[in-house]
């Protein structure tokens, strides 16, 4: 089957700004990833449900909680609904989604370069409790801050479980809080998990997790 014209126009501009960058389509999707071993860059070019277009959200995924879809762990929609009218039109509006998707990418580098600036940064911001204390504990644990580690896991034990995930994440979070002290352990686990995940969503394992810098 042919691609309709918005669809082929947006694959188009992807091309021309996202694969220069190291960014790859996910098959034949209007997904594009930026992959960092650890972390995942999503860029998403959402269709609506009732009309042609897109709307474009960007954001990081970690991978250290095993799952089998890609999440929006910092950062969602970027750009509102552009919609298809003719097909000069939309070169144009998916050209500006491309653009758009390209300069949030390279921010999302910048962000986070190394586990330990992303460390620092999950731990000052902590996004979306409780979840944004699970990351930030992950991320001190293995940047080798047992302590910070053990403060963010614990404060997952403080919100109430009003929901199965939120028990098992809440008992996720005490397990790795009893490693914390031995980084070595602490990061074989965390290694594994991710290897997990990104076989789960059919990302190579190429290379072993090695977070930290040498």
């Amino acid at each position: 089957m042919k691609p309709t014209a918005h669809n082929r126009l947006i694959s188009e501009a992807a091309k021309l700004e996202l694969a220069p960058i190291g960014c790859s389509q996910k098959g034949r999707s209007r997904t594009w990833l930026d992959d960092h071993g650890w972390w995942v860059g999503v860029v998403e070019f959402q269709p609506h449900s009732g009309a042609r277009g897109s709307y474009l959200n960007v954001g990081a995924c970690w991978l250290w909680f095993e799952k089998d879809y890609f999440s929006f762990d910092d950062g969602h929609r970027v750009k509102p609904f552009q919609e298809f009218t003719n097909a000069q039109q939309f070169a144009e509006d998916a050209t500006y989604l491309a653009k758009s998707a390209r300069e949030e990418v390279l921010k999302l580098r910048l962000k986070y370069p190394t586990i330990e600036v992303c460390a620092e940064h999950l731990c000052t911001h902590a996004l979306n409790a409780p979840w944004g204390y699970f990351h930030a504990g992950v991320a001190a644990g293995l940047s080798g801050n047992a302590e910070t580690a053990e403060y963010q896991f614990s404060r997952i034990a403080k919100e109430e479980p009003k929901a199965q995930w939120m028990r098992s994440l809440r008992d996720r979070a005490a397990q790795l809080a009893s490693m914390a002290h031995d980084q070595k352990l602490f990061t074989s686990e965390i290694a594994s998990v991710v290897d997990r995940t990104r076989s789960l969503l059919k990302l190579p394992i190429t290379q072993p997790f090695v977070p930290l810098n040498n």
